[in-house]
């Protein structure tokens, strides 16, 4: 008990026949937040993405955040920017995952969270404009003068919809809008719109998943809870004492023995002990039963009754939760195969360069994944050496070769450049399909990125585009920016462990 003190009871005053107990708790700032506390304990968080008008000619994410004209969002960096601020004491993300406007979204009854987060990010906006400033200074003479000034505004904005929800109930709990915005003012013009977002783009994600922290996971703040002596009763004071002390058992032993007697004070400090323990059922019985007696007593008026019960209320609606570690411990514990690529490319070294960047994501997003080594070897000895060969075998055929409770088969359908004057494009597109064993269940998603350059100048646009090709020839690694892009969001439309 008295490591307990030490943990949460950061100061004790006191004077005479009274003392203030100083409890931290972590409430969340939001409505009703008692209904919603059991269902961020462990939240499935999702950040979706809206079409944007006339949509994009591949159908992928890439398309969906790059037909408009402001800066591109990375709805992965947001969701792993909510899933940090999240994970503190009040609530906890289990997973993430990217899900596109109007698809079916199978994964939170695989996962079993007991609560949906689901974030509506939209396309960010950027403006730079130049305005003019005044500034008022006092001169020698104690006069005003006002200086003017030209300086460059520029600013970024990112607006959201949030919503939670229980989850299985699928009950609302939540909902709000909110935009974002950073700006800066400069002496000039003459910085990038494109670098300047960049350097600035975390800050807009920090800004919401700091309200999404303040709002769910809760701000630190202090309750007090007053501990009463009774007047010239030795007994009582002493256990006042012992409890300013730390000895809380020796407390609780006195307050007990004469509780029984229907002192107020006496079960008020057995419910201050029992709210210490996070026992809240217990100390919400003591606390009831010491406002009853204390009724008419004018040190009962001095304690904040309905500030503890709704205190209360909120931490024991935790007690519903599933138990820490559910949420996704199943789904991730499943053995995963990524399956060698089928494609419909001229390409040689591009689908196989795109699967070990697959890979490398679906590692960092938590998976057990089989060594691509491993299967490929498994796969040979079967016949099977090519992407394109595995639709003459079963799924669960090839899932008991490697060993295997999960299958991914990927297949891409376009992979190349075009450059044609000063018009540069580079693309990769493709599908997955996730295939679980048991169920039997399949989910199947499209992916596509594409790139267009047109730089103003020719030659130096046809220059650069012929050094990089032939750098990323000389390592076989061609359309490595695209492709690692083109990786991350394939594996976004997946589960990712918070971390």
């Amino acid at each position: 008990m008295r490591k307990l003190l030490l943990l949460l009871l950061p100061a004790l005053s006191g004077c005479g026949g009274y003392y203030a107990v100083r409890v931290p708790y972590n409430l969340p700032d939001m409505p009703g937040a008692a209904a919603a506390k059991a269902s961020l304990s462990s939240i499935y968080l999702r950040v979706e993405v809206p079409k944007t008008a006339g949509g994009g000619s591949g159908g992928g994410l890439s398309d969906l955040l790059g037909s408009g004209s402001g800066p591109e969002l990375r709805p992965s960096e947001l969701a792993g920017a909510a899933a940090r601020a999240l994970n503190k004491p009040g609530a906890r993300v289990c997973a993430w995952r990217v899900h596109k406007a109007g698809g079916e979204d199978a994964f939170p009854a695989a996962l079993a969270p007991s609560g949906l987060l689901a974030i509506e990010a939209f396309q960010p906006a950027m403006s730079v404009k130049k305005e003019e400033r005044s500034s008022v200074y006092y001169d020698k003479k104690k006069k005003s003068q006002t200086v003017k000034s030209k300086v460059w505004a520029y600013s970024a904005s990112l607006s959201a919809r949030v919503k939670l929800y229980s989850w299985p109930g699928r009950e609302e709990l939540d909902s709000w809008a909110d935009t974002f915005t950073h700006a800066e003012d400069r002496l000039d013009g003459g910085k990038d719109q494109g670098e300047w977002y960049a350097a600035n783009e975390g800050r807009l994600y920090a800004a919401l998943a700091g309200r999404l922290a303040a709002r769910y996971s809760g701000r630190p703040v202090e309750r007090v809870r007053p501990l009463f002596a009774v007047k010239k009763d030795k007994e009582s004071e002493e256990a006042l004492k012992l409890a300013g002390s730390g000895k809380w058992d020796r407390a609780s032993a006195i307050w007990e023995r004469r509780a029984a007697a229907g002192g107020w004070r006496d079960q008020l400090g057995l419910a201050v002990a029992a709210e210490l323990r996070k026992d809240f059922a217990l100390a919400g019985d003591l606390y009831r039963k010491a406002q009853a007696a204390a009724a008419g007593d004018k040190d009962g008026k001095r304690v904040p009754w309905g500030e503890i019960f709704r205190d209360l209320e909120l931490f024991s609606s935790s007690a519903s939760a599933p138990a820490a570690g559910r949420c996704g411990g199943d789904w991730f514990a499943r053995r995963t195969a990524l399956l060698p690529f089928s494609d419909q490319t001229t390409s040689v070294d591009g689908p196989p360069l795109v699967r070990k960047l697959v890979f490398e994501q679906l590692k960092a997003a938590g998976y057990d994944l089989v060594p691509l080594e491993r299967a490929d070897e498994v796969l040979r000895q079967r016949g099977f050496s090519e992407g394109g060969q595995l639709g003459a075998a079963k799924p669960a055929e090839i899932a008991k070769w490697l060993g295997a409770e999960r299958l991914i088969f990927c297949d891409i359908s376009d992979f190349g450049e075009v450059m044609a004057g000063v018009y540069n494009r580079r693309m990769v597109k493709g599908s997955a399909r996730v295939w679980e064993s048991g169920t039997g269940a399949e989910t199947v998603f499209e992916e596509s990125v594409v790139k267009v350059k047109t730089p103003k100048s020719f030659a130096a646009g046809m220059f650069s585009q012929l050094a990089k090709g032939l750098a990323e020839r000389l390592k076989n690694a061609p359309l490595a920016y695209e492709s690692g892009l083109f990786a991350r969001q394939l594996a976004d439309n997946l589960p990712n462990l918070a971390k």
